[in-house]
């Protein structure tokens, strides 16, 4: 049996403004880095073989901290990235909604007809992460391995694990530097854990 510790990046100065983010190389926030600190001194889990993360600089500042923690040497994955977002990167949600209220309207309404100019599809993103998180598993039979993505790429790495369509996505929750678990028996994923921030709020 192998267990999967997927957790999202810390806050960044964009999710607090509501900015789309995708592929954009933001930097996490002051409040960001005391999450990952947080969660480095308060790991709900004490026995890690590897550390894997996105290859943006707020995922990687992010597992840094965790791989230092564990003593471990990370490896960067960039199918693990965010979804690309194309133009609609670094806008306002608020000012995209008004926009366009008919194409970006699908971003939350119709997501697996959501095409973002020049961007990918949610449908393409989660054949693209599922392909990282498969090279994970395929290398770590009987460990234990965190995974540092983000809030989209991991809505739709639990979809797939929960063979949930693409239109239900943002049924899932998934705060800044939650932690979600996965445990994987001979290929098959089973979710154990969804956005548990309770590391968080430790006295």
């Amino acid at each position: 049996m192998m267990r999967i510790f997927l957790i999202r990046h810390g806050e960044t100065e964009w999710n607090r403004q509501n900015r789309l983010q995708g592929n954009s190389d933001t930097h996490l926030s002051p409040e960001g880095f005391h999450q990952a600190i947080t969660l480095a001194e308060h790991a709900p889990f004490h026995h890690v073989d590897a550390i894997y993360s996105s290859d943006l600089t707020r995922a990687l500042s992010t597992a840094n901290i965790l791989a230092e923690r564990f003593d471990l040497t990370l490896k960067v994955l960039p199918e693990l990235r965010e979804t690309d977002f194309g133009d609609w990167e670094g806008r306002f949600i608020s000012e995209l909604i008004d926009e366009s209220p008919r194409d970006f309207g699908k971003f939350f309404t119709d997501p697996e007809r959501c095409h973002p100019p020049n961007g990918e599809t949610f449908l393409e993103a989660q054949a693209r992460v599922m392909i990282g998180i498969r090279e994970i598993i395929a290398n770590h039979d009987n460990q234990n391995v965190v995974v540092v993505s983000h809030g989209a790429a991991i809505r739709l790495i639990l979809g797939a694990a929960l063979d949930m369509p693409i239109h239900k996505m943002w049924a899932i929750a998934q705060f800044n530097m939650a932690l979600n678990i996965l445990r994987v028996d001979d290929g098959d994923l089973t979710v154990e854990l969804m956005n548990s921030t309770e590391h968080l709020h430790t006295s």
